[in-house]
């Protein structure tokens, strides 16, 4: 849909001289070469590339696309080359090349911004918070206050306290640690330390700093691993 639409809009807005030189008949069949061939090309790029870095941070990923899409934008460019043979033999030349590879970036770049902001809000809501919501859950969920939300980002302990670490915020929960967890036993997350529980939805990276693992979550946030539970970070794929 969202291809069909960018189709429309260039056809019907004829840039980079095609309103001129090609019919409304012409100009759908030039950029439905131009356009959907690149399409392919650029979603391609990006599915490897965000799979591949699924578990940096949003800046990582963010450069690694800029990067794929700098290097899509090659191959992107022959096929515009191409649409000119097919649509407007000798319109353009080769002088043109570093003016056709610009184009086809700004393109490239501004389809993946379209494409990942659509498929975020339409993206359904993630498996650990829905699963806790209707399954396992419900008393811990309910002890949270409206403004900080429901999907859990990590727990810490805070003496009597479990601080509670959400997308919209945090907040303070009188209980024991061990009562928390439990009341979270049907959750998609893990206990990483004596004094940590994460989501696996929100562990964006791993490191090693002195000596011990570093997970780092959705925000920005950081919780040590500790010994007594790295074989289970590990078995789960989040070091």
């Amino acid at each position: 849909m969202v291809l069909v639409c960018l189709i429309a809009l260039f056809a019907f807005a004829g840039p980079f001289g095609t309103y001129d030189t090609l019919g409304p008949l012409g100009r759908v069949a030039y950029w439905s070469v131009a356009l959907g061939v690149n399409w392919l090309v650029c979603a391609s790029v990006n599915m490897l590339t965000l799979r591949a870095m699924a578990r940096a941070s949003l800046p990582r990923r963010a450069f690694a696309v800029a990067g794929a899409n700098a290097l899509a934008a090659v191959p992107g460019t022959a096929v515009v080359f191409t649409a000119e043979a097919l649509f407007r033999p000798g319109y353009v030349d080769s002088g043109l090349l570093p003016t056709a590879y610009v184009s086809v970036l700004v393109v490239m770049l501004a389809i993946s911004g379209l494409v990942l902001v659509v498929s975020r809000a339409w993206a359904p809501v993630p498996a650990a918070v829905d699963e806790v919501a209707s399954a396992g859950a419900p008393r811990f969920l309910d002890r949270l206050p409206e403004k900080v939300g429901r999907d859990i980002v990590c727990l810490s302990m805070a003496d009597h306290y479990v601080e509670v670490f959400t997308t919209e915020g945090s907040t303070l929960i009188l209980m024991r640690f061990a009562d928390a967890l439990s009341e979270l036993e049907a959750a998609d997350g893990l206990r990483v330390h004596r004094s940590h529980w994460v989501s696996r939805a929100h562990v964006t990276g791993a490191t090693r700093r002195n000596g011990r693992t570093i997970l780092t979550l959705t925000g920005g946030r950081e919780v040590p691993v500790s010994r007594a539970y790295a074989a289970d970070v590990k078995a789960a794929g989040l070091a």
